[in-house]
């Protein structure tokens, strides 16, 4: 006897839904992994400031606590990173969490982000989704007030 199993369906349900309101120079990008990306426009050759949206699917004992413990234990795995705050706060409506750090890249100087995360309980399972912006040093020093109004402007129906 054969049975299916549907995604989304009763046993795997739909991730939560994810609403951002960007600013106009603001437009939508197609990131690996994420389920929401964007990018402010900037010239040519210049680093894109982003925010990018990940769902990860745990078991329903997943929690807020777990969640911070492994969000900040990868920041400090960065090499030079430099911690620049962190704070429980409300994300998706939800108890969630921020921080915000710093660390030098070959690339581009220095990259600062901020990532705010949400435990999100769904029907058989638990959500964690993650906001990440991403700026240059120098970008962040204009830009980090809008980035963090991004991050804020998040809502789900889920």
């Amino acid at each position: 006897m054969t049975h299916t199993l549907t995604f989304p369906g009763e046993s795997a349900p739909a991730f939560p839904s994810v609403t951002l309101t960007l600013p106009d120079d603001w437009q939508a990008l197609s990131v690996s992994g994420a389920v929401l990306a964007a990018g402010k426009t900037v010239e040519q050759g210049q680093f894109r400031p982003n925010v990018v949206v990940a769902v990860s699917r745990f078991g329903s004992d997943y929690s807020l606590q777990t969640a911070i413990d492994a969000v900040v234990a990868r920041v400090a795995s960065i090499p030079g990173v430099v911690e620049l705050g962190r704070e429980e706060l409300e994300v998706l409506g939800t108890p969630g969490y921020r921080i915000e750090f710093s660390y030098p890249d070959e690339r581009v100087g220095t990259l600062m982000q901020g990532v705010r995360i949400a435990v999100v309980e769904n029907g058989p399972v638990t959500d964690l989704v993650q906001l990440t912006v991403t700026a240059t040093g120098e970008q962040a020093t204009e830009l980090w007030g809008e980035l963090r109004e991004i991050q804020a402007s998040a809502t789900s129906a889920a």
